[in-house]
């Protein structure tokens, strides 16, 4: 016996599981969600809510493909951008208000948002520039989710929360025809007569997953719901996984108040990374966002540690008085905290270090006394002569860290989403190892996304409306299953 019945079952209340039960109803289908979480939002609420354009679709195919290492096939690359060079028209004709991102201040300098993260790269003129969903609030994040949610529940798509999917059903056939799930005082089944759509996240909160995949442990600053749900029932029905060491991840503070990371930024360019040891390690601002987690993966091969992790951010009293050094605009924190525009909320919570001198804080930290000093006046010693020779810091945003007291907090590479999942062909069916469709399974979103390790930004919330409505459609299409017992 059924709990319910639905053509399509979307598992996932996020900007994917949305986007493709708004697709399989507007397709005809009748559509029920699934989501283990008592809201829904997913990622895509506490994000930055960032959509593609692109100039040229050719050249934007080969540079995604070009940043993917070969790793995402050719066809997969060419739907994603094809459908989601729609997204734009989409959100409109459905009653958003889609607008070009303003200026950012991105790492103490104001900078437009940009076409291609990675300008150099073959097909980057491909890549134009980027739109966000507005609203009553600033964070478009949520003004996208809210777009979603609303078109959702004008169609009377029902959605089952605090309902965590656990079990796909297979048919006798061996196609998937339904779901077990968590439900408030029993397990309940959930018939799906055309497909199930797996739009559940990735393993951001997976310390095992981390570990087998990612190669370390890492915090995150997205919805704690996302724990590897999905690659685990895919891998129950033989699907086969790609992507499971890309990762999108910033640099962020971690406190033991919260589960979950708090945003890093910074005000004024009087500022740089080091290691435990007090080194610097990298080119601080010119460093995409989402690729700072490459430097934080060196594992000493003498020592056997990650001497990057935590690494700290150290800076002067001129930085800490241009602004907030944290940011709780983007991820979960948002929800629980909003940094102090002065940071002295956080200084006297003792989650920044202050001292008189670089030796001191580097006493209260941990660190060797002479090695901090010495690292900084080396640094202070290029901004004199306008050149980083170390790491090639643009000459632009060399400041000096002249003006005590001075501050450091502990630095840790912070998941934004993890990329890998079930792989998915163009149509966005779920796939074998041979490449053959699991029948009637489809997949959404980041979980099993179109990116690898190198990620450029704007690209998942992009993916998740495009994929998320090329699996409703095509989900939708299937030729319902007759009335037949799951195994």
């Amino acid at each position: 016996m059924w709990d319910y019945e639905a053509d399509v079952v979307v598992i996932g209340c996020g900007g994917a599981g949305a986007a493709a039960a708004i697709g399989a109803h507007d397709a005809g289908a009748k559509a029920l969600i699934l989501e283990k979480n008592a809201a829904g939002g997913g990622n895509t609420r506490i994000s930055g809510g960032s959509v593609r354009t692109y100039t040229d679709h050719a050249k934007a195919v080969e540079y995604i493909h070009t940043l993917c290492e070969g790793a995402t096939d050719l066809p997969a690359i060419r739907a994603f951008v094809g459908e989601s060079a729609g997204n734009a028209d989409w959100i409109a004709r459905l009653g958003g208000n889609i607008v070009p991102s303003p200026a950012a201040l991105i790492q103490g300098f104001p900078r437009m948002m940009p076409g291609a993260a990675f300008p150099h790269v073959p097909g980057a003129a491909g890549i134009g520039p980027r739109l966000r969903v507005t609203g009553s609030t600033p964070f478009f994040g949520l003004e996208l989710w809210k777009f979603l949610a609303g078109n959702v529940e004008k169609r009377a798509i029902p959605v089952l929360y605090s309902t965590p999917a656990q079990r796909l059903l297979r048919e006798q056939s061996g196609e998937i025809g339904g779901v077990i799930a968590s439900g408030a005082s029993r397990d309940v089944r959930i018939r799906a007569r055309r497909g199930v759509i797996l739009a559940c996240g990735g393993f951001e909160y997976s310390k095992s997953l981390q570990l087998d995949y990612l190669g370390q442990e890492y915090y995150a600053l997205g919805d704690p719901g996302c724990t590897g749900d999905g690659v685990r029932m895919a891998a129950d029905v033989g699907a086969d996984l790609w992507h499971m060491s890309g990762i999108a991840a910033c640099f962020g503070y971690k406190f033991s108040e919260f589960p979950f990371s708090l945003g890093h930024k910074m005000p004024h360019a009087a500022y740089i990374y080091v290691d435990r040891m007090g080194r610097r390690f990298m080119d601080e601002p010119a460093t995409d966002m989402h690729t700072v987690w490459f430097h934080t993966s060196f594992l000493d091969p003498k020592t056997l540690e990650r001497p990057r992790v935590p690494g700290y951010v150290i800076f002067d009293e001129s930085t800490r008085a241009k602004g907030t050094v944290g940011s709780t605009s983007v991820g979960s924190a948002r929800d629980f905290y909003e940094w102090s525009r002065d940071n002295m909320a956080e200084i006297r919570k003792g989650w920044i270090v202050s001292a008189p001198s670089l030796e001191e804080l580097a006493s209260r930290i941990g660190m060797d006394r002479g090695a901090l000093a010495t690292t900084v006046a080396g640094y202070n010693a290029m901004c004199a002569d306008g050149a980083d020779g170390d790491f090639g810091r643009p000459a632009d945003t060399l400041a000096p860290l002249a003006n005590g007291p001075f501050y450091a907090i502990q630095i840790w590479p912070s998941l934004l989403n993890t990329q890998g999942g079930p792989r998915r062909n163009d149509r966005a069916q779920v796939v074998d190892a041979w490449g053959s469709p699991v029948g009637r399974l489809y997949g959404a979103g980041e979980l099993g996304s179109v990116w690898n390790r190198i990620y450029p930004g704007g690209g998942n919330i992009s993916e998740a409306l495009a994929s998320g409505r090329i699996a409703g459609r095509n989900a939708a299409a299937e030729t319902p299953l007759r009335a037949t017992r799951a195994a």
